[in-house]
């Protein structure tokens, strides 16, 4: 059974990489980008996703509006309590830069705030946006979280979400990575949809691909990479 363990914001959750195995059994779960967000089911129902099937046991810890501080935190939170392993493979799909992590005692968090436990001080961590703001900071701090992820999971696979994530320095993160011996995919899932042309005539939702974009590039780009590096038995 292949064990892997994935991370993201809702360029995953909206699929939690389901077509990575055919006839996936929780098929459906997923969101609509052109459903009012109101009215869909993202998976942020249930936290988090998993499900075992063609020889895959997958936990995904993606949720919508998920940022790469705040999923740094989750991993090193299951890594913690050992519900990741060393030999899991990590798909760790890049969020924005301007969702930060602010640490609050637990009484002030509200429902449905993204909240992430902090196993140090007994307080939680909640998202806080810097809209319209590129952080460069964040660069810093995420390619070197990243490079502490691939020392504890030498199985890491890191994936753009979109192109323009981190602008204008996607050249130099691909650098770092190559540099630092991280596994990565160049092409960003939004990329990929849209060069395949798999958004709707008249779709308002550029951000969000179709569920014909995520299967596309799961089918056509993922699984060739994790079959090419031989990490699935």
């Amino acid at each position: 059974m292949n064990r892997i363990r994935t991370f993201g914001c809702s360029l995953t959750a909206y699929h939690n990489w389901q077509y990575l195995v055919k006839k996936h059994p929780h098929g459906g779960r997923t969101a609509d980008p052109d459903v009012p967000r109101s009215q869909q089911k993202t998976g942020n129902e249930s936290h988090p996703i998993e499900w075992s099937h063609g020889g895959i046991h997958l936990t995904d810890y993606s949720r919508a509006g998920y940022g790469n501080d705040i999923q740094h935190i989750q991993y090193a939170n299951e890594v913690y309590y050992k519900n990741i392993s060393k030999d899991d493979i990590i798909i760790w799909q890049l969020s924005s830069t301007n969702r930060i992590a602010t640490e609050n005692e637990i009484s002030s968090s509200k429902k449905g705030d993204i909240r992430v436990e902090n196993i140090f001080s007994g307080k939680e961590f909640n998202l806080a946006r810097c809209d319209n703001i590129y952080n460069s900071y964040s660069t810093y701090s995420t390619l070197w979280q990243l490079n502490g992820v691939k020392r504890n999971n030498d199985k890491l696979l890191v994936i753009f979400g979109w192109d323009f994530v981190f602008p204008p320095e996607k050249k130099e993160i691909i650098n770092f990575l190559k540099e630092h011996d991280i596994d990565y995919i160049e092409e960003s899932i939004l990329g990929w949809s849209t060069r395949h042309e798999f958004f709707k005539k008249g779709n308002k939702n550029n951000l969000h691909p179709p569920q014909e974009g995520y299967k596309s590039f799961t089918e056509g780009c993922l699984l060739p990479k994790l079959n090419k590096l031989k990490w699935l038995n």
